[in-house]
């Protein structure tokens, strides 16, 4: 008893409580409207409502002054008074007054409400009640009888899709207007004509046909009307709807009712106080069940919305450790390019914290990796409605940057920044690679043939020699012959050689022997170019080394000196151990380094050759190559004077 007592007394509480908030709120609507919607309303031009020119009595151009007129015009004049703004009233055919609020040259039109004007158009609360009605001839009316009837219908009138919907064997004549339909039907060239019930009976009325026992006016629905409102203005229904609650409150849609028809019913259903009174009884007992049913199960719902929050709360959580755990930077803007949000990467990368970043253009942050804003990827990416990739260069590295939009947030983008630099190097490393393996394959290929005819020559010049009648001149010629066969076996046995690289490995090799190899490759252009090579080694013994490191970093350094002098100048070679480990040092006379780019010529893809003359990888691989092994580079260098590389390398050396 006790509890029930109490269920009660708190739902008679909740009940107070409620009719104080509706009565608060009604009172609260009666206010003024809000400044923001206040200075909405200053900055419009103007507001346009366009309806019906020949609907009477709702709406019609008079023809004897030339004036729109009718209940509905009234109703918006009355509603400009409300609002304290102009509203423009245009006559025109109907289905030009639904296209014209479509694109947004108007902005009001009242209408009923279907599935199809969804698409097009925004819609207010309910400012009247309408009946629509088929006029037919008497006797000829039956419901099943309308699918085989012709039907007159105004163009764009809501009629046609309750037509087509619920008689689609009905055949339908569409017309400018309902006038026009009723003058079809009046001359017999149409079975019924559809029109609102206060169009058919003032055009009745009109022609003195209204009392004809020959006509017969069936209701076919009754549907409340709202103002459809251009979806470019999508803040005049909220305005429009405080001033329609305003309108009904004092009662004119009543008073302008009765100055066309004389009554109130036509467009306003009135309940009686019985039904008003039954109607308050059935929401009281439904509200006393409502809460009763809420305070019996408010602990309950209380317990499941803390578990789904604390889910939810959950759930945001990993997606935030995944988010801030990427290693590509991530960054969310809007539709005005300001940034939303970002991932821990890409705000430890610009060493700023998330709450700076957040709110900022993004043209602050991205200018870097973008390098222009003219030709946004965020904008493109809004504009086609699909993902943009691009890959761009910032500095000395390579960036592919990935716009798409962000599922589940309108108008917002993903932006994923991703450095591909290293992968972009080794692709290239990868084709070089292939590239000098089938050039390798192929010299060794050529090598080999090229043997077999310098064997030839070798034995007949020994077979000459034996003969007894060779005179000092022949045998001269013939040293010259042995001499040019033991040159190209030892260019072959080198090619060979750089054939046969194993990765790698380490083996206990002749640095001389290496150096001695790579100078002699570069033979035609060191005496074509006038350089002297000069090669000082300390180190006669083998030393444990990765043979192909070694030769890389040796061909390189060796060729680029080779490339910086193309007048003539010396090449120093100088091989000594130190302290454990090997120094080599590679020094020229050639044209040297400008002091801006030395800090850059260890970058990949950096190079002041000429286009087609150089990679930009090769002094590349020398910095990488003397990593792997463990070693260091250092560069000297001076523009006009020459460049110095030392490499220093710890080694295991094995005594001859």
């Amino acid at each position: 008893m006790y509890r029930k007592k109490e269920v009660l007394s708190i739902s008679a509480v909740l009940i107070l409580v409620i009719v104080i908030t509706i009565f608060a709120y009604e009172r609260d609507v009666r206010k003024n409207l809000t400044n923001d919607e206040i200075q909405w309303l200053k900055e419009q031009d103007s507001i346009i409502y366009a309806a019906n020119d020949n609907a009477p009595p709702l709406r019609f151009v008079d023809e004897i002054d030339d004036q729109y007129k009718g209940v509905v015009v009234d109703y918006i004049n009355q509603l400009s008074l409300e609002l304290g703004v102009d509203i423009q009233t245009v006559p025109m055919e109907w289905n030009n007054a639904l296209e014209s609020l479509k694109t947004g040259d108007t902005h009001i039109c009242d209408m009923f409400v279907n599935e199809e004007r969804s698409r097009y158009y925004l819609f207010t609360d309910p400012i009247y009640n309408l009946r629509t009605v088929l006029l037919t001839r008497n006797g000829d009316f039956e419901l099943d009888k309308i699918d085989s009837m012709i039907i007159a219908t105004e163009k764009g009138d809501y009629a046609n899709a309750y037509l087509n919907e619920n008689y689609p064997g009905a055949s339908l004549v569409y017309t400018q207007n309902v006038e026009e339909g009723l003058e079809l039907f009046l001359a017999g060239s149409v079975d019924a004509v559809i029109g609102d019930e206060p169009i058919i009976t003032y055009l009745l009325l009109e022609r003195g046909e209204n009392t004809n026992p020959a006509y017969n006016n069936q209701v076919l629905y009754e549907e409340e009307v709202v103002f459809a409102v251009s979806k470019n203005k999508p803040e005049l229904v909220s305005i429009l709807n405080k001033a329609i609650l305003q309108m009904n409150k004092k009662g004119q849609l009543e008073k302008i009712q009765q100055k066309w028809f004389g009554i109130s019913t036509p467009l306003i259903a009135k309940k009686t106080d019985a039904e008003m009174i039954e109607n308050i009884i059935i929401s009281v007992i439904i509200a006393l069940i409502g809460f009763t049913v809420i305070i019996l199960n408010n602990y309950s719902l209380k317990k499941q919305v803390r578990r789904r929050t604390t889910e939810l709360e959950s759930s945001r959580n990993e997606l935030r450790i995944i988010f801030d755990g990427m290693t590509e930077y991530m960054i969310v803007v809007d539709k005005n390019k300001n940034i939303v949000n970002c991932n821990k990467s890409f705000a430890d990368f610009l060493n700023v914290s998330r709450e700076k970043i957040a709110g900022e253009n993004c043209e602050k942050y991205l200018k870097t990796f973008c390098n222009d804003c003219s030709c946004c990827m965020a904008e493109e990416t809004l504009k086609m409605q699909k993902t943009i990739k691009n890959e761009k260069v910032s500095g000395k590295d390579i960036y592919e940057i990935t716009c798409q939009l962000l599922k589940g947030a309108e108008d917002t983008v993903l932006i994923s920044i991703k450095n591909i630099t290293i992968d972009k190097i080794n692709r290239n490393q990868m084709l070089q690679t292939n590239k000098m393996i089938a050039v390798g394959q192929l010299a060794a290929g050529m090598a080999h043939e090229i043997r077999n005819p310098l064997g030839i020559i070798r034995t007949q010049s020994y077979l000459l020699r034996l003969s007894e009648n060779q005179d000092e001149s022949a045998n001269k010629s013939l040293d010259y012959i042995d001499s040019s066969v033991n040159r190209a076996s030892s260019i072959i046995e080198n090619i060979l050689s750089f054939s046969r690289l194993t990765g790698n490995k380490k083996d206990f090799v002749s640095l001389k022997e290496i150096i001695q190899k790579i100078i002699e490759m570069h033979n035609d252009i060191i005496k074509k170019e006038n350089i002297k090579v000069s090669l000082e080694c300390s180190i006669e013994e083998k030393l444990n080394l990765s043979t192909e490191s070694m030769e890389h970093i040796l061909l390189n350094l060796i060729s680029n000196a080779v490339d910086a002098m193309e007048n003539g100048g010396e090449l120093k070679l100088s091989v000594n151990a130190e302290d454990g480990n090997i120094i080599i040092v590679c020094e020229d006379t050639g044209c040297g380094i400008d002091e801006e780019n030395i800090n850059n010529i260890f970058n990949p893809f950096f190079t002041t050759k000429e286009l087609g003359k150089g990679t930009g990888l090769g002094l590349f691989i020398v910095y990488s190559e003397v990593e792997k092994v463990g070693g260091k580079i250092d560069v000297w260098s001076k523009c006009g004077e020459g460049t110095r590389f030392t490499i220093t390398i710890p080694v295991e050396r094995k005594e001859q």
